[in-house]
């Protein structure tokens, strides 16, 4: 009988801790931009689901920043990749940080690229 109480109550503290994990998980991303980092993440995972592709690799990753590169500029580029990689961490527990070849074709991205200036207006 103590050893019934005593698992009912060591699985009521396993599932208080389940629910602040997920609390604290839920928090992660930050507040004022959470909806951008949800809609490139699922817009990662909807090109993934039309590819069929069930793994995130790096080659999966270099070819899903590669189409996109046709249409971003490398700035929107690598915020797409921040965010996604924040997403990829915290819901699939994935580090796309480690993927060199996807680092270094975003840099590749970068080159020859011009920050437009913005000029400045004196005050008078």
């Amino acid at each position: 009988m103590h050893s019934v109480l005593l698992a009912k109550e060591l699985e009521r503290k396993s599932e208080e801790i389940v629910e602040a994990a997920n609390i604290a998980i839920g928090n992660l991303l930050p507040t004022k931009s959470r909806s951008l980092y949800d809609i490139a993440y699922n817009r990662f995972k909807k090109w993934c689901a039309e590819k069929n592709v069930q793994v995130y690799s790096e080659n999966v990753l270099l070819a899903y920043f590669s189409e996109n590169a046709k249409n971003y500029k490398s700035s929107t580029l690598w915020a797409q990749y921040s965010m996604v990689k924040s997403c990829l961490i915290i819901y699939d527990n994935i580090d796309i940080s480690k993927f060199p070849k996807l680092i270094a074709f975003l840099k590749r991205t970068g080159d020859g690229y011009q920050a437009k200036k913005i000029e400045n207006i004196d005050k008078e």
